[in-house]
């Protein structure tokens, strides 16, 4: 796979030059890029993967969702069409297809498909001790809903992008973004993905911003662009 090699290469490229990594991004023209620097003063690496349509990564695992299927770092694997939801847990993660509403379990460039029925809108899914716990939105607001549908705690009625992580939900509604209790002006968020175990990326009125969502040290700042 021609996106695979490209990606492979220009990972072994950049490593050489020790730079810190504050994680991986999702530029405006659909391609994997590597995010160097420091909080506040960020610089991108060159493509690395095109055709992204989604993607997660954590301390010790990237996956890419493109029209192809999923790519790791280390391999592929054929997948249902459109963009997919992480969570990782371990040396695995577990998927869900957005466009199929079907959960799966990806371990060692593998999938393996789950039961799992939900109502309601995935905003998006989390891990909690290897099981799957997932953000709904319906009627009556958005929901922390667990695999056999019972409603675990709400996030917010309004809530218009959820991410699950390990320090709880962080969350975008009336212009503010929510991490940690702590609030960030933050109009038209529509997307958010995660960069690594420390780093959101944040998507809103097609401008990317890195939310840094460590207890006690959450900041929210300015991506560089990518010329068209």
């Amino acid at each position: 796979m021609k996106a695979l090699l490209l990606f492979t290469v220009s990972t072994c490229a950049w490593a050489q030059f020790n730079r810190p990594q504050l994680g991986k991004m999702l530029d405006t023209q659909g391609s994997a890029r590597s995010v160097y620097g420091i909080a506040g003063s960020p610089a991108l690496g060159e493509p690395e993967l095109s055709g992204v349509l989604s993607y997660g990564c954590s301390k010790t695992l990237c996956l890419w969702k493109t029209a192809a299927g999923i790519v790791s770092p280390t391999g592929s694997a054929a997948a249902p069409d459109g963009p997919a939801l992480f969570a990782f847990h371990g040396t695995g993660a577990l998927v869900w297809f957005s466009q199929t509403a079907q959960l799966a379990s990806w371990q060692n460039d593998a999938l393996t498909f789950l039961d799992a029925r939900v109502e309601g809108r995935v905003l998006a899914i989390g891990a909690s001790a290897g099981a799957v716990q997932f953000a709904v939105e319906r009627i009556n607001g958005v929901w922390i809903v667990n695999q056999d549908g019972s409603a675990a705690a709400g996030i917010a009625r309004t809530a218009t992008a959820v991410m699950l992580t390990v320090t709880g939900p962080v969350y975008a509604e009336r212009g503010e973004i929510v991490v940690n209790g702590k609030r960030f002006a933050l109009d038209g968020v529509t997307a958010m993905f995660q960069m690594s175990a420390d780093y959101l990326q944040v998507r809103a009125a097609g401008v990317d911003y890195a939310l840094r969502i460590r207890p006690g040290r959450e900041t929210l700042f300015q991506l560089p662009g990518v010329s068209q």
